[in-house]
């Protein structure tokens, strides 16, 4: 069989941050390439082709991207081309999507991928193939050729582990894995980074895509450890208890860290304590800040804004607080109820939700509400991301903050690159409909 794997984008439009979709390099290690041929087309990079001639084509998804992942698939199955649909948004509301795919992939697929070849090629593929509970991935290998001659980032993915222990009320992969974790081998980990900066000449840093990197601190130690020996330069991110442990932020700074995304969500305890946020209870941000900054790690902050107790007055109070810790970058992210997460579920039950499905919706656009908040208008909520953004991310604000010599200086070049792309990645999205 010819296989294409399709990775839609927003609106099917070009970014300028796209790394590599190790999704699908899993699935194509499992592939039998002597029964099988495999291609890529990731929309972030490239035009996704209506008309190719292939025998399946499979479609990963978010939320964010399912109106268009149902649009490529509509195309391939009135021409009678099977089509697979998986990703988070598959796993979180299968329902939905096998109206658009003939089969759908809930949870991890590696424990299922050639079972389902198999039975495909038999004539009895199944309509729904679950895996909820994640799977053994000690020793998942990554094929990727799938990327070669492929313009993606100078920051190459790698996977170490998978799942978080935390359960958020507005994560996906809370909502998913129910607080699992499954990692790789070390040791497999290290020959796989010595392998992509023998063979890739973009790479400059390795971004560990793991959803909290220190969901196993023992494993996590040995890593750091290893990776030391490499004197090569990494980033990450993970949930902010890990400064608790400044031996452990040490490390990671000598091992080669050099960027952390961590994920603040709010300023106010009451949110926090709203979002089941538990790791960060005990909310001492000034001095996790103050270490991440000891060790020269640039920090990317992440919020989530527009919670029940924020205001229209919380904008300057972040805008405040991110300007003066002069974060290496700084996620404005709107609260976004998707759907199979407890908290699109609360505010579908307190009837706040403004589209019946906001995903599908032809008005909604990126950045626009898809609930009313409690303590301001939408539009407040909407104008106040937007400031947020532009403010923070304005030259002469840019500039300022590279002089921080805490982190950002050290690293200027990459500070730079990624704070311009990031920009420019701002104003691309801003109201583009999905």
């Amino acid at each position: 069989m010819k296989i294409a794997f399709l990775r839609p984008n927003l609106g099917g439009q070009r970014s300028n941050d796209a790394i590599e979709p190790l999704g699908f390099a899993v699935l194509s290690g499992l592939t039998d390439r002597k029964k099988h041929e495999v291609v890529l087309f990731d929309e972030r990079i490239e035009d996704i082709p209506m008309d190719l001639e292939v025998d399946l084509v499979v479609i990963t998804t978010f939320t964010l991207t399912a109106k268009r992942a149902y649009t490529i698939a509509d195309n391939y199955r009135k021409k009678g081309i099977y089509v697979v649909i998986g990703g988070y948004h598959a796993s979180l509301i299968p329902e939905e999507v096998q109206e658009y795919a003939d089969t759908v992939f809930v949870g991890s697929a590696e424990g299922n991928w050639a079972r389902f070849l198999i039975e495909l090629e038999n004539g009895n593929p199944q309509k729904v193939y679950e895996e909820i509970k994640l799977p053994d991935i000690s020793e998942v290998v990554y094929d990727r050729s799938l990327f070669k001659d492929k313009k993606y980032s100078f920051v190459v993915p790698v996977q170490f582990g998978r799942g978080c222990m935390h359960q958020c009320e507005f994560c996906t992969i809370g909502s998913v894995h129910k607080g699992d974790y499954a990692h790789r081998k070390v040791e497999l980990v290290i020959e796989e980074i010595k392998e992509i900066f023998k063979t890739n000449k973009r790479v400059k840093v390795i971004y560990f895509v793991d959803d909290n990197i220190f969901a196993n601190k023992k494993k996590a130690l040995h890593l750091f450890n290893e990776l030391k020996k490499l004197k090569i330069k990494w980033a990450c991110q993970g949930s902010i208890d890990i400064a608790k442990d400044e031996e452990l932020v040490k490390l990671m700074s000598d091992s080669g860290c050099i960027e952390m995304l961590l994920g603040f969500e709010n300023i106010n305890i009451m949110n926090i304590k709203k979002m089941n946020k538990k790791s960060n209870y005990d909310f001492d941000y000034e001095n996790i800040i103050r270490i991440f900054k000891k060790y020269r790690i640039l920090v990317h902050a992440s919020y989530v804004i527009g919670y029940d107790y924020d205001t229209k007055d919380y904008f300057q109070e972040i805008l405040d607080f991110s300007n003066k810790h002069k974060f290496f970058l700084a996620g404005f992210n709107p609260a976004l109820p998707i759907p199979g997460t407890p908290f699109y579920d609360r505010l579908k039950n307190e009837g706040r939700l403004l589209y019946d499905k906001w995903w599908l919706d032809d008005d909604f656009r990126y950045g626009k509400a898809a609930y009313t908040p409690h303590n301001m208008t939408v539009e407040e909520f909407e104008a106040g991301i937007l400031r947020c953004k532009v403010e923070y991310n304005t030259h002469k604000n840019i500039w300022s903050r590279l002089f921080d010599g805490a982190a950002n200086f050290k690293h200027a070049l990459i500070f730079l690159a990624v704070n311009y792309i990031n920009r420019k990645e701002i104003y691309n999205k801003k109201g583009i409909k999905l």
